[in-house]
């Protein structure tokens, strides 16, 4: 799907404090690397006072300030969340804090492709509606040790953050270029509740098996979304001058990043970044953005691809080209994703 005159023109991003892999959430001392570990991970986000929802309506606070948009402006406001047990209904109370009076806001549920389907939706929404002035997108994760620490045996470390990203027609940092997305509805399965004892949490086959079993599905999807990406818009992987993507650990992504014709390894993506953060969900891709036009790296002209996929399994491929150079909005080269500024 090729975009006309769709923007991003702001990011932000709240990230808790960093809780090494000395500390509690590395679990027991054996002697020998945990399966994260090797996987890349050294590090993760924790929050232990501010619920998902309230991580992501602090990100979209600072993605309005840096669009120079207010809630007033918005139309829509769609967020990603992933089994939120804070805030049933998270839209709302983002619009709460966030919107105005005639924005509408919904809740996109897309595990961790989330973030990055909730791009397409809002550039939809603006397409199709010329009055729109401006779309949020929110997405939050929140997981606590007690439900998500088991996940380390996987070979990922989750993390918790908010996430935010404001579109707009016309110019921005990013032109929107063009998006691709695939499902492999056959792996539904493995995110099936299990049977669990009364009152227990009920976790999904996936969290037995991991992914590896499933490489061939996601190497067979990421290259088929990549490819068409490129196609539409006529650009040639060696154009490609960053690569952001999901925070799944760097043996995953390079297995499923050797399928595509991109030559690159997790080393040459935003991993380096998510790896210090864990695994945040529907987060990853937006934080990854938001640390990446709000640190002055790219320049105009730069193109950005973003590699998105999440248990279900569905995935989304984005292309954009940087429009303005971050460096002149961000004085110093300040990162918004700083940890608790507001």
């Amino acid at each position: 799907m090729l975009w006309r005159d769709i923007s991003i023109a702001g990011t932000g991003a709240w990230i808790p404090p960093i809780r090494s892999e000395r500390d509690p959430w590395a679990g027991p001392v054996t002697g020998q690397p945990s399966m994260a570990a090797l996987n890349g991970f050294t590090s993760a986000a924790v929050s232990t006072d501010s619920t998902a929802a309230q991580m992501a309506a602090r990100a979209g606070l600072k993605a309005l300030r840096r669009a120079e948009v207010t809630g007033a402006d918005l139309s829509l406001l769609v967020h990603a969340a992933f089994q939120d047990k804070d805030h049933y209904t998270p839209a709302p109370y983002l619009l709460r804090v966030l919107g105005g009076r005639d924005t509408a806001a919904f809740e996109l549920g897309a595990a961790s492709d989330g973030g990055a389907a909730a791009l397409v939706v809002a550039a939809e929404h603006l397409t199709s509606r010329p009055g729109a002035r401006a779309a949020l997108v929110t997405a939050g994760g929140r997981f606590p040790a007690e439900r998500w620490g088991g996940v380390r045996e996987m070979g990922y470390v989750a993390g918790d953050a908010g996430a935010a990203a404001v579109l707009t027609r016309g110019p921005g940092l990013a032109r929107l270029v063009a998006t691709a997305q695939a499902t492999e509805p056959e792996l539904e399965l493995l995110t099936r509740a299990k049977e669990a004892p009364a009152g227990a949490e009920r976790p999904f086959l996936a969290e037995e098996t991991g992914l590896m079993p499933h490489i061939d599905a996601l190497q067979r999807s990421t290259r088929r979304c990549v490819e068409s990406v490129l196609d539409e818009a006529d650009v040639k992987p060696a154009d490609v001058t960053h690569v952001v993507g999901i925070a799944i650990g760097a043996v995953v992504l390079d297995l499923v990043l050797a399928a595509s014709p991109l030559d690159v390894r997790s080393g040459d993506t935003s991993w380096t970044f998510g790896r210090h953060l864990g695994h945040a969900g529907p987060c990853d891709v937006l934080l990854a953005l938001d640390r990446l036009l709000g640190a002055g790296a790219p320049r105009a002209g730069e193109r950005v691809l973003v590699l998105s996929f999440g248990l279900g399994f569905r995935w989304t491929t984005a292309l954009l080209e940087v429009t303005r150079d971050p460096a002149a909005l961000a004085p110093g080269g300040r990162s918004t994703t700083e940890r608790g500024s507001s």
